[in-house]
């Protein structure tokens, strides 16, 4: 039996020394030679939209603007990374900065997002929106959640929101619970309702998440999160400025 046991954990960890052996780094992914990190600018934009599994990962703006606006890299690492464009050398110690650098700066990017009370814009106005488009012909999205992802209570707390003339400070934290709650729910999405909302990039962008197999707990909430923000265009502040 010990045998065994230590036959297991001998797989195991040559399983693992196998794993990070065909990690690929992001130097050979994307082939960052001397040219590369003379021309940064350049190399940390694409690696950046590379290595996002949203374009709200990165503010959906300029990645090297979003890093100075947000304070994801430093006015030092900013002065190296400038320097070296005039350097006639790169050193090995220039190398190592500016891989790992980069490194951190990438392992940053992953963000899980959720709800804030402060990123409801118009609560009222959001509840009674829900109630009208669930009673439309076609399948919305209102209708999806009211159907398939909500509990006839929670539904109904959305209704009784929806019949008042404002949501004082308690509702809204009671409102933004509730869809926080659905979006943390694998049913939450689904891409032929929410391409009756709209057929563009940014559903396609997160059907092809959707459609992986095996999906991890984050990129499902990625998919819910934005699905979400797509529904209800104006409700919500921007997908980037929710909390993480």
């Amino acid at each position: 039996m010990k045998r065994v046991v230590v036959l297991v954990m001998v797989i195991a960890l040559v399983g693992c020394s196998s794993a990070s052996k065909n990690k690929i780094s992001l130097k050979e992914k994307y082939h960052i030679d001397t040219e590369a990190m003379k021309n940064w600018e350049k190399t940390y934009t694409e690696v950046i939209i590379g290595e996002s599994e949203l374009v709200d990962w990165y503010g959906d703006e300029n990645p090297l603007s979003y890093l100075a606006k947000n304070g994801k890299i430093t006015e030092k690492k900013a002065k190296f990374l400038s320097s070296l464009a005039t350097k006639k050398e790169i050193t090995e110690d220039d190398k190592e900065e500016f891989n790992s650098t980069l490194d951190g700066i990438v392992k940053k990017l992953p963000r899980k997002f959720y709800l804030k009370d402060e990123n409801l814009k118009d609560p009222i106005g959001l509840t009674k929106y829900m109630v009208a488009q669930s009673k439309e012909q076609i399948m919305t999205p209102s209708k999806y959640i009211e159907t398939r992802v909500a509990t006839p209570e929670e539904w109904n707390e959305i209704v009784v929101f929806s019949k008042k003339t404002d949501l004082d400070e308690k509702d809204v934290k009671k409102l933004r619970k509730l869809l926080n709650k659905f979006i943390k729910r694998d049913n939450f999405f689904n891409k032929n309702v929410w391409y009756n909302v709209e057929i563009s990039p940014r559903v396609m962008e997160i059907d092809k998440i959707y459609d992986k197999k095996n999906k991890t707990k984050l990129e499902m909430n990625n998919v819910n999160a934005k699905a979400l923000y797509i529904a209800y265009p104006g409700y919500f502040s921007e997908l980037e400025k929710w909390d993480n």
